[in-house]
Parts: structure tokens; sequence; C-alpha cells
């Protein structure tokens, strides 16, 4: 009956608040006919290239008044045509001419889109800082909205960006993140995201992490251009582990596969050549070193030059050092030009170790020059993002207080013409659920008391039955009969005398709290007599009393079974129980010289089950050692 009561107070209440009355407001701009997406449909625009498109449109903006969702249109049009066209400073300028749109600001969806291809733009004009804040602030916008799609591609750009930063444990938390928000719906960032990872663990030389995460990207990734550039990756990081064989198997397969881009199929070739003489230095592969060579000066490849320079001074290092230096000059002279400093230096140990030291003179005092002058311009870039994340940090927080401040505003006014009514329903939705849980709580409480009595009960029958039963009434007949000797009886009567006391003490609460140890010890003396002795070990370094109380039940009722089998079955005369404690680890152990089982293998009978699923309640491990007529041994284990 209450349940049903308390089921109709909710009906009533959800009834009233699906009442509630909702403004239907429509936007003016969306009664005009929209000029800009009938520009767009004109044939004129259709047929021209994507200069004349951004010429017109700039031409028709400043022509034509415009709405505010039409000046969306046509700057976001605007931006994305001169991104095209590789004119990176006007798509940022019409982007941020987007952000002060109406229609942008009053719209959380838009204004994160705006921000996330500024992000982008200021990444392809390596601004990375700058980037780092406009895809921080996309992925606010996109929270509020709940796209778990768009925030965790902005989570998978800033990941990115904090790896070229050299922050690999953040890079490597937003990717994983990220991670999280995709749920397998976007293949393409999910790929960039673990490419990421892997690029973060082989900058750290955790090659095999790496190649886990290049394999996790190849799985998902459906572009064959990324699977190819994975691929390549991946061999990479196995040659570094100097798993040459897997790496030159992987070269092989690429080649073997149809690589469009002439660029990417002669950087294999070369990394393919390269791997084969680290295997064996004395394979010829100057021929493929050498065609590599022709292609990427053909091709006007020049990091990819740098590698292949490289390689050929290593290749030629043993063989002939004169040509061996020629290679790292030139690979310096093209580092030099595309102003690749790590790849200068690494020409400069070249030659540096290839040429005698008044020679190498020149070198080395540009090497100790550009390795100063590049841990400056680091230093100097890293503060300037630290600089770019503090501010955005700020003004986010500054954000944040001024929205509380508008939000406490309205809350007050609302209060003042609802406070009565929220007041009533919170009250009643309160006291109905906690009506609700009581009543709840009280049936689960009973149930729970009702089925522990009966298991109880169960147990104790089976045991009065399966051990005294048959006990007591054998002894009621020998008592009958004159010829049985008193003693026999006397003995007869103290063995039920145990049984009982050990069923008992089996079923009596147990006494937890700062003074089970001294509980503890009087179940042991209770089962210490003079046919078998036990002797404790340690009981006091371990802190039994320190231990939780459902830890302390598991301990006491363990050793409450294994007393019982031994005085049951094992006819031991000589118990050993050892504690130790090592670290937070505590260890247990019960020895007895009984008759142990007549079997090698335990039988688990209900003692033992029981034993064994106690101690997995607290994470905790039990071994039973058993040696026939030589004794038994069990060890427990558990976190204190």
């Amino acid at each position: 009956m209450k349940q049903v009561k308390v089921a109709f107070l909710f009906f009533v209440l959800f009834s009233f608040l699906s009442c509630e009355k909702q403004d239907d407001k429509l936007e003016n701009d969306s009664k005009q006919k929209s000029l800009a997406k009938e520009f767009f449909k004109s044939a004129d625009y259709k047929k021209s290239s994507n200069a004349k498109r951004l010429e017109n449109s700039k031409i028709f903006i400043s022509d034509n008044k415009l709405n505010s969702t039409d000046k969306y249109l046509m700057y976001n049009n605007i931006s994305y045509l001169s991104s095209k066209l590789n004119k990176i400073d006007s798509a940022i300028f019409y982007s941020k001419k987007m952000l002060r749109l109406p229609s942008v600001e009053n719209d959380i969806n838009l204004k994160g889109k705006v921000y996330y291809k500024l992000g982008i733009y200021q990444y392809k004009k390596n601004a990375q800082d700058s980037s780092y804040f406009f895809y921080a602030k996309s992925k606010n916008e996109f929270l509020k909205l709940k796209d778990s799609v768009s925030v965790g591609k902005s989570l998978s750009n800033l990941a990115i960006i904090e790896s070229n930063f050299g922050s690999y444990s953040l890079s490597d938390s937003l990717a994983v993140e990220s991670l999280k928000f995709f749920n397998g719906k976007e293949p393409k960032t999910m790929a960039s995201s673990l490419n990421c990872l892997a690029i973060n663990a082989k900058k750290r030389s955790f090659y095999n992490e790496a190649i886990a995460y290049y394999i996790s990207a190849l799985k998902i990734t459906t572009r064959k251009s990324s699977k190819i550039r994975f691929r390549n990756n991946l061999a990479i990081a196995h040659k570094e582990l100097k798993n040459y064989k897997k790496s030159i198997l992987i070269f092989e397969e690429l080649l073997q596969d149809t690589i469009t881009s002439q660029k990417t199929k002669t950087r294999v070739i070369d990394n393919l050549a390269y791997v084969k003489w680290l295997e064996n230095s004395d394979v010829n592969v100057l021929k493929e070193l050498l065609f590599a060579n022709s292609k990427k000066l053909q091709l006007k490849d020049n990091y990819g030059l740098i590698a292949n320079y490289s390689h050929l001074s290593d290749y030629f290092q043993e063989k002939n050092r004169k040509k061996s230096l020629q290679y790292a000059i030139e690979m310096y002279k093209i580092s030099r030009k595309v102003k690749s400093i790590q790849d200068v230096l690494e020409a400069i140990d070249k030659i540096v170790e290839r040429q005698p030291p008044e020679k190498a003179i020149t070198y080395y005092k540009e090497s100790i020059n550009l390795r100063d002058s590049l841990q400056e311009a680091e230093t100097k870039r890293q503060f300037r993002f630290a600089k770019i994340k503090y501010n955005y940090d700020e003004e986010e927080k500054l954000k944040e207080k001024f929205r509380n401040l508008a939000i406490e505003n309205e809350l007050k006014v609302e209060k003042e013409n609802s406070q009565k009514k929220n007041s009533i329903i919170i009250g009643i939705l309160l006291i109905s659920g906690l009506l609700f849980l009581l009543y709840r709580r009280k049936q689960l409480h009973k149930k729970r008391v009702l089925q522990e009595s009966y298991n109880t009960e169960t147990r104790i029958a089976k045991r009065l039955h399966d051990e005294l039963g048959n006990d007591v009434f054998n002894t009621l007949v020998k008592v009958q009969n004159p010829k049985i000797n008193t003693l026999e009886i006397i003995d007869d009567l103290d063995k039920i005398y145990h049984q009982t006391r050990s069923i008992s003490h089996e079923n009596n609460a147990i006494k937890t709290g700062d003074k089970f140890e001294s509980y503890f010890r009087h179940l042991v003396a209770s089962y210490n007599t003079n046919d078998c002795k036990i002797i404790i070990k340690g009981l006091s370094d371990i802190h039994l009393n320190n231990l939780a109380a459902e830890k302390q039940i598991v301990v006491y009722r363990i050793f409450n079974e294994l007393f019982v089998n031994m005085k049951k079955h094992s006819k031991a005369s000589l118990v050993m129980l050892t504690f130790t404690k090592k670290n937070s680890r505590i260890e247990m152990i019960y020895f007895d010289n009984g008759i142990g089982f007549e079997k090698e293998n335990i039988v688990h009978k209900n003692g033992l089950k029981n034993m064994e699923t106690r101690i997995k309640t607290i994470n905790g491990t039990i071994n039973f050692e058993n040696k026939p007529g030589k004794g038994l041994k069990v060890s427990i284990h558990f976190k204190s």
C-alpha cells in the first residue's frame, strides 16, 4: 500500500512539472531569404576557381547588406578558401570576424566550431601556442553542448601540441582522455591520438610501447596514407630495438603495396636498405641508397635527403672514410638550408668524428654555439607557451566569475517569484524519496536477516545431525549395556562435549576491535591440550587489533576451521602457528604433524571450501600443502 501511495505522489508531481509553459522564440534572420546561399548556388560561383571564388566573395560582402547569419556563411567561406590557397593570415582574420557576429556569440555550437578553425589555422602558421589557446576554448564550448566527438577532437589536437613542446606526460593524459570521448565514432582522430601516444613513447625511447600504439592505430585507421605512415613508423621503432628482421619485413611489405607518393616510396626504399645494412654490414645496399639519393634530388625532398646522406655516411664509415666525410658534409649543407638545427648538430657530430681535431675545430665551435642558441630558443618558446596557457586559464577564471555572478542574479529574481512553489516541490520530493529509501532499506535488511538466520539454522542442524546425532545415540546404547567400560563412556562424552563446543565457537558472535588479539589467543588456548600442543610465533608482530573488523572475522573463522579439522581428522600432536608482516602484507602459516590427507590432491570439502571463500572476500589467498603421513601446511596471505 505504501508503494502505491509513493508511486501516485511521484505521478502527480511529474504531471505538474510537465505542464510548465515554454516560450517559442523565432529569429528574425530565419524569416529572411538567405542571400549567401543564393550566391553559393549561382552558376558563376560554381564554375570559378578557388582564387576567383575568394575574390567574388569579398566583393559580394562589400556590395550587399547582409544579416548576421549570412555574414557568418560568407566569412566562413572566405576563411576556408583562404586556407586552401595558403593565405593563413586572411583565414585567421575572417575567422575572428565571425566571433564578433551576434549569430555566433549566441550559439555555443558555432562558437566552438570557429575556435576549432582558429586552432587549425594557427597550427598551420606554426603558432602552436596560439593554436593551443583556441583548441582549449573550443573544447570548453563543446563540453557545454556535451558534444563528445568534438571534445575528443579538440583534446587530440591539444595532446599533439603538448607533445611538440616536449610535455610528453601531459600529452599522454590528453590523448588518453580524447579516446574516452570518441566511443569508436571517429576512427581518423582516434588513430591520430594513438599516433601521438606512439610518438611520445618513441621520444622517451619506450619503443615497445610505441609499437603497441602504432599497431592499435593501424587497426582502426581507414586512410591508406595513414596506414603507410604508421607502418613506416612501426618499422623504424623495430629498427631502434634492433629487431631488424621485423623492420625489414614491414618495409618490404610496404614496397609491395601500392604507394602513390613517390616521395614516400623513395623514403621506404632508403630506410629498407639502411636497416638491411644495420643487420649485416657485409650486405651491399649501395645501389639502393644511391637510387634513393637520385630520386630525392629529383623530387627536391630535402628532409629525405638529410636522412639519406646520414645513411650513406654511416655506410662508408668503415669502407671509405673520405666518402663518409663527404656525405656527412652534404647532410650538413642540406640541414642548414632547411634550418633544421637538430639535423645540423647530428651532421656536425659525424664530421667531427671523421676529421682530425685541427680540421674539425670550426665545426666543433659551431656545434657549441648552435646548442646554446637552441637551448635559449627552446626556453623562450616554452616560456611563451606557458604564458599563453596561463593567460587562457586566467581568462577562463574571469569569465567563470562573471558567469556565476549573472547566474546568481537570475536565481535571485527566480527565487522571489517561485520560492514557495520550489520549496514545496523539493520538500515533497525529499520526504517521498526518504520514505521510499527507508522502506526499501527496511525490506532488504529484513530479507537479509531472514536469509542469514535460515543459513545458520540449516548449518547447525546439519552438524547436529551428522556429527552429534550418531555419537549421542551410540553413547546411550553403551550406557544401557553394563558390560561397557565406564572410561570408554567418559571418552565418548568428552568427544561429544568438544564437538558441541566446536559448533558453538563457529556460530558465536566474534569480538572484533582493539581486544581481538586476546580473543584470538583464547580460541587457540581452547584447542591446546596435553594430546596436541599449539605453539604461536610472531602473533604480536602483525598487530591483529589494527585489522579491519571484516578481516578479523575471516582470520578467526579460518583458524577455527583449521583447529576443528585438526581435532577431528589429523591426529596431530603438535601445531605450529607462524605470523609475519612484510611491508603491508601479512603471512600466516599453519603447520601440524598429523597424518595429512589420504591423497596427494586435496579434497576440498565444505570446511576447506569455506576457508577459500572467506579469504577471497578480503582479496587474500590460501594455499594447502599436503604431505600424507607427514602433516599439513596452510599458507595464508592478505593485505593488512
